[in-house]
């Protein structure tokens, strides 16, 4: 089969492998990564402290947050993203994983555009921002990519996707482990969209064994974990600080479950995936794409509440360690997710 020559951009927030948080960017490195070894000709467009097995092209030394740039300026990413599209006849794909920066420069160019949609959408409440005015008016003007069904629920904005690619991980980094300790695991950015305080409540209800591991990124952050604090009380409840990968998988493969009480629509919570295949059952809230990645009472359960989140606790040890890793290998690798990408690739190749 004819190999392609693929331009990969990324968003600029994070080098590519994030050197700690950062979901897109560990899915590019992975996608990218390979794309290559399968043959490819791949160009990454990225910051220049990235490191991967494609051709780097870069505008900016370093990630944003490491140049202290905050949330709101669009420009260097709109920079690193017409880079890109410069050298866009040098292409036969061009895969945007930069949101809705990319789409002012989609409709100059003969080579086909894919977007990947890593984020939540647009909420139709927020028709006056930017970004749903933006993804409203080129939405059937290129070719989108959903990373759950879910994640298409949330807005009005009818898009033009031609397929949806769970995300994958290196399911052989992720050591099966068939027995657990007496833990249970908390991982994630501390925010309150990721209920840190409700895995604590669970916590200290059942009178279980969290460790919690996360970072703090911005001062409504800080003010949310000031509250959860005081019952964290460093005995049955401990804050180990933001982890390592190394770190991560260790405590995710010892754990007795994964506590994933979310309390917004995340697309794809990448690290249910990772504990699911160490053989660690994922207990979470039914929000956004968690009842398409954990096999309700097979590999975990799906809660509404609290309440219900204490019962599956108890339930846990009903759960096989087996089956985690099972579901993860057939649903969720990097082999099936890059395998899904080149199908559309040649798709809209073919239909351009």
């Amino acid at each position: 089969m004819k190999k392609l020559r693929i331009a990969q951009i990324a968003p600029l927030w994070e080098p590519v492998p994030p050197k700690k948080y950062g979901g897109i960017e560990i899915m590019m490195e992975k996608i990218t990564n390979e794309l290559v070894r399968r043959g490819h000709e791949v160009t990454l467009f990225a910051s220049g402290n990235s490191k991967t097995k494609a051709k780097l092209k870069s505008v900016f030394p370093k990630s944003l947050f490491e140049m202290n740039v905050d949330w709101y300026h669009r420009s260097q990413n709109l920079i690193n993203i017409s880079n890109a599209f410069r050298f866009a006849d040098q292409f036969d794909v061009i895969h945007n994983h930069a949101g809705d920066n990319a789409m002012f420069f989609t409709q100059g160019t003969k080579t086909p555009v894919l977007t990947t949609l890593h984020n939540v959408l647009p909420y139709p409440k927020s028709k006056k921002s930017d970004e749903y005015i933006t993804y409203k008016y080129f939405s059937k003007k290129t070719n989108f990519v959903s990373i759950s069904l879910n994640q298409r629920t949330h807005t009005d904005i009818k898009f033009n996707y031609v397929d949806n690619v769970y995300n994958g991980i290196d399911v052989e980094k992720f050591k099966f482990n068939p027995k657990s300790k007496d833990y249970f695991f908390w991982l994630g950015r501390i925010h309150h969209g990721k209920g840190l305080a409700e895995a604590v409540e669970v916590a200290r209800k059942t009178k279980q064994k969290l460790i919690i591991a996360g970072n703090v990124t911005c001062k409504s952050d800080e003010e949310y974990f000031s509250y959860i604090k005081p019952k964290i009380n460093g005995k049955n409840i401990k804050y180990i600080g933001e982890v390592s990968e190394k770190q991560k998988i260790k405590y995710l493969s010892n754990a007795k479950a994964l506590l994933f009480p979310i309390r917004w629509e995340e697309p794809f919570g990448l690290v249910m995936a990772e504990a699911m295949a160490c053989g660690t059952p994922v207990v979470g809230f039914n929000k956004g794409s968690v009842s398409e990645i954990i096999k309700n009472g097979k590999t975990g359960f799906v809660a509404k509440n609290e309440k219900e989140m204490i019962q599956a606790i108890k339930n846990i040890e009903k759960i096989k360690r087996e089956d985690c890793r099972v579901h993860v290998e057939k649903n969720f690798t990097i082999k099936k997710m890059v395998d899904n990408y080149e199908k559309v690739y040649r798709k809209i190749i073919i239909n351009k």
